[in-house]
């Protein structure tokens, strides 16, 4: 780092001018922590140690504790909540070296209300959610990355339109404690980074792995919402899994969706239940919906929970390591939405280790994101593949 002069001290000065020149556009922020980022960055350039992630910026979701920051979770129930410690997955990066720059916006409860939040690509379009901030920030270069959650699409999605890499890891290999809990099934840690060889680093540090992994081959998924995926996505998106050599398997079954949405609602309302019998009245159009409505009957979970087990995963990749399917049916939909996670459900359902990274431009010229799909624990492979794959696609655009 001292030949390159490449200290903390200067990462984070970078970010933090970056962010003075852009937030006011883009606000992907809640609170922005300069006298906590400058502390643990003159900590890590006075270490007598050399830290894997060293230089390396990070946004933390609103559902995640950071200690002293807020965590108000993007609903107005959580107003003034402060975090005593760091959520687990931030101690740990933290740790290695990562410096942690403040909190990014997030959907009430990482559900679908729309955040403030604009897709620096375009402000008048959406930056996705629920993690709508990390991947704002993330694209506009705030940070080297930043921490998110999924339940359905809520990592994937908005790397997709905002041009960026999301990686959903293997269901539980990071750990949740210290984010809000909304449903104990489906919720999963990750991040949003600039590129796959950041996403690399910061998974080979925090598993400790010298290793590099192998890419895997590819089968080409168009799965049952194909008809849902613009025109833009679907012939952006042959071409490319011809360039790649990735043959065409059979689409995943039907059913995953409807099973997807069972498991969801069932869990949520009870996670939130305080939420939605104290606190009704102050929430947000769409999560006070979903919290008011029938939830589904316990034996309709239960049912659900055992038909996600009596799935067949080897049957899914029909002898390939990783599928390459659409990441959102297109590029960003306007302000006020933060679109539709029907390609990512599947992942999330079934706990499979996910990347969406961006591979072209629209006809709006707005980012277009594919996702990449393995079996669980082949995390190092599929992050490989992804490499393999931005490293074919060579996707050089930004933002503004």
């Amino acid at each position: 780092m001292r030949e390159r002069d490449a200290s903390a001290r200067a990462a984070v000065a970078r970010s933090l001018a970056r962010i003075g020149a852009r937030e006011a556009e883009v606000r992907a922020w809640t609170v922005i922590d300069h006298d906590g980022a400058a502390a643990q960055a003159a900590a890590i350039d006075r270490g007598d140690r050399p830290l894997p992630l060293a230089g390396l910026t990070l946004g933390v979701k609103d559902i995640i504790d950071v200690g002293g920051l807020p965590c108000e979770c993007g609903s107005p129930v959580f107003r003034g909540r402060r975090a005593f410690s760091d959520a687990a997955v931030v101690s740990r990066l933290k740790s290695l070296g990562m410096v942690v720059l403040g909190k990014t916006t997030t959907t009430e409860c990482a559900y679908l209300a729309p955040t403030q939040t604009r897709n620096p690509w375009n402000v008048a379009y959406s930056p996705g959610g629920s993690s709508s901030g990390s991947a704002a920030a993330v694209a506009d270069g705030h940070v080297d990355a930043a921490l998110g959650t999924q339940t359905a699409g809520s990592i994937l999605r908005p790397a997709a339109f905002c041009g960026v890499l999301g990686y959903k890891p293997t269901f539980g290999w990071l750990s949740r404690a210290g984010a809000l809990s909304t449903s104990p099934s489906l919720d999963t840690m990750g991040w949003i980074s600039k590129d796959a060889e950041t996403s690399i680093r910061i998974r080979k540090a925090l598993t400790g792995s010298a290793s590099a992994a192998s890419a895997g081959g590819l089968g080409f998924c168009r799965t049952v919402h194909w008809p849902k995926a613009e025109a833009a996505m679907q012939q952006g998106l042959e071409r490319l899994a011809h360039r790649l050599s990735a043959p065409e398997v059979p689409a995943m079954p039907a059913h995953l969706d409807a099973v997807h949405a069972t498991i969801m609602r069932h869990e949520m309302r009870e996670e939130l239940a305080t939420l939605r019998l104290q606190h009704a009245d102050h929430l947000s159009r769409e999560l006070g919906a979903l919290l008011g409505d029938t939830p589904p009957a316990y034996v309709d979970y239960k049912a659900a929970i055992a038909a996600r087990n009596e799935i067949d995963i080897e049957a899914l990749f029909a002898g390939m390591d990783v599928l390459l399917l659409p990441a959102a049916p297109g590029g960003a939909v306007p302000f006020g939405s933060t679109g539709d996670p029907c390609f990512n459900r599947a992942a999330t359902l079934l706990g499979l280790p996910a990347v969406s990274l961006p591979f072209g431009l629209g006809a709006d010229g707005l980012p277009l994101g594919v996702q990449l799909i393995a079996r669980q624990d082949q995390d190092d492979m599929l992050l490989a593949t992804a490499l393999h794959v931005q490293q074919r696609v060579a996707f050089d655009h930004r933002p503004i």
